[in-house]
């Protein structure tokens, strides 16, 4: 079963500056590519206006395409907790079509239980798109933590 659709990840460091927000994200980057997702890449920003043309790497921000199993997509939550949690950045936001998850420095039982809430929104929100088909039994299994 697969989810279709993009889901973007914006990284949130109130106290970082923009190289270390850069490397944040970079951080992250690097250890989303380590799974078996289809493209990762820093999302693109048109360049400013009488500055230098083309498209800007946002600092913060990572768009996922393609798509993704429920497996695959618990996977990236838990990597990007993980470097949440070990850079000691505020917080990341996930967003898939309407749905929208922030993780930040909640216990592990309610970043849980909000993952679970957000994959089932996204998974029930891709069955509802046209040639969408999600069933009970995908959302079912353990959450896997590791």
């Amino acid at each position: 079963m697969t989810i279709s659709g993009d889901v973007t990840v914006v990284v949130y460091d109130e106290d970082a500056d923009d190289q270390e927000l850069d490397a944040l994200t970079r951080q992250l980057h690097e250890e989303l590519l380590r799974l078996d997702l289809p493209e990762v890449v820093r999302e693109q920003t048109p360049g400013t206006a009488g500055g230098k043309g083309g498209l800007l790497a946002s600092l913060g921000t990572l768009l996922l395409s393609g798509g993704f199993s429920i497996a695959v997509l618990r996977s990236v939550t838990r990597v990007v907790r993980d470097v949440i949690q070990r850079t000691g950045a505020r917080k990341a936001v996930l967003v898939s079509g309407k749905n929208r998850l922030e993780i930040q420095g909640a216990s592990k039982r309610t970043t849980d239980a909000a993952v679970d809430a957000w994959i089932r929104a996204v998974a029930d929100e891709s069955a509802a798109a046209p040639g969408g088909a999600v069933g009970p039994a995908a959302l079912e299994g353990p959450s896997g933590d590791a």
